[in-house]
């Protein structure tokens, strides 16, 4: 099993799409191109020339888990889009997928992390407290489904 992050490119788009949308039906998520999802079909415009960052973890040569950095203010950045295939959980990939995002933030000179994340998403909300978030609230998303979320900080 051959796992290499890369960063993303606009070429990436349709197997970005491809993971994300398969973990939205897992969750029974509601789909919608264009609108909320319009960062996934351009992603060099939504993340590295806004001053973040995404990409894909590629096994054996096919996008199997995405992630990436928004960047909000010069000292604040919020966690987008981390990712997996149900059958990579489990084996510290998503940890070692966050790690890489906080250690790229801190570099960029981020000093906080947003991360917002749906209520049935309880793993990854794990994930965060197991390398020190703190929860601070919840909020409706304006997705589709209007989900609700927990809120996370990070402390860079």
């Amino acid at each position: 099993m051959a796992l290499e992050l890369l960063p993303a490119r606009n070429e990436d788009s349709p197997a970005v799409i491809r993971v994300i949308r398969t973990v939205y039906d897992e969750y029974g998520f509601t789909w919608e191109s264009g609108g909320y999802h319009a960062d996934l079909e351009h992603i060099e415009e939504h993340y590295p020339a806004m001053g973040g960052a995404f990409w894909v973890l590629r096994q054996d040569g096919q996008v199997v888990a995405t992630c990436g950095v928004h960047a909000h203010t010069e000292s604040d950045c919020e966690l987008a889009r981390l990712y997996l295939l149900a059958r990579l959980r489990g084996q510290g990939i998503g940890s070692k997928l966050f790690l890489h995002t906080l250690d790229w933030s801190r570099a960029q000179g981020f000093r906080r992390m947003f991360i917002w994340s749906d209520v049935k998403l309880t793993l990854a909300h794990s994930l965060y407290f197991r390398h020190g978030a703190k929860w601070i609230g919840q909020r409706r998303c304006n997705d589709p489904d209007n989900s609700l979320e927990h809120g996370f900080l990070y402390m860079l």
